[in-house]
């Protein structure tokens, strides 16, 4: 997920704001890392925060990469759901509500976990594309599949261990393109990241350029 817009945070009776341009707001208060506040701790480094708790989880955000991730302690496996899935490795139910059971579709999903359903979009309301967002999205399609199923793309060394299909569907998907380029560059800095993390090195590839 990319810190695009404010990214909150709530971990126990702390909520941690973070903007786009790496301002921090602990419970409504703005604030320099590092800090700890309810055993809540924020860390900063140069482009980077992380927001931990003693629970063993783990918010980093990396603004040279518009990327942020979320790290849960191996105790938690099995045992935390929402809507990154079940944390189980079973790809049957990766669609948990809060009680348990599992949801009908996407949006039933996606809304079930809203903790402001104030906010909510009308369900099933979508825009139109114009002449210019349906081209940008043609285009971006191409480029994704380029980059998530071509094998002479850069990404193709960890297509074994993190599964591209999933970062291809995701980007087809999608409705409207309003900028090109940043969708499928978006997807391909997260599977870099996966990679990354599973001890398959890669680089973003060059058309992304440096994000």
């Amino acid at each position: 997920m990319a810190p695009q817009r404010m990214l909150l945070v709530e971990m126990g009776n702390t909520t941690v704001s973070i903007s786009p341009e790496g301002q921090v707001e602990v419970n409504c208060r703005i604030m320099d890392a590092p800090v700890s506040h309810n055993e809540v701790t924020i860390r900063r480094e140069p482009n980077i925060i992380e927001v931990s708790n003693q629970d063993g989880a783990l918010v980093t955000c990396d603004f040279s990469q518009a990327l942020c991730s979320l790290t849960l302690d191996g105790w938690q496996h099995g045992i935390s759901a929402g809507l990154l899935g079940t944390n189980d490795n079973e790809a049957g139910n990766e669609r948990p509500l809060p009680d348990g059971s599992q949801a009908n579709g996407l949006a039933h999903f996606i809304h079930s976990w809203q903790v402001r359903p104030q906010c909510r979009s009308e369900s099933g309301k979508t825009g139109l594309c114009s002449n210019t967002s349906r081209h940008n999205l043609t285009t971006d399609v191409t480029r994704c599949v380029s980059l998530f199923s071509s094998p002479d793309s850069p990404l193709s060394p960890c297509f074994r261990v993190v599964d591209p299909m999933q970062f291809l569907s995701v980007c087809k998907r999608r409705r409207c393109a309003s900028i090109p380029d940043k969708v499928p560059c978006r997807l391909a800095v997260a599977f870099v990241h996966l990679c990354n993390r599973n001890y398959v090195p890669l680089e973003l590839p060059q058309q992304c350029g440096p994000y």
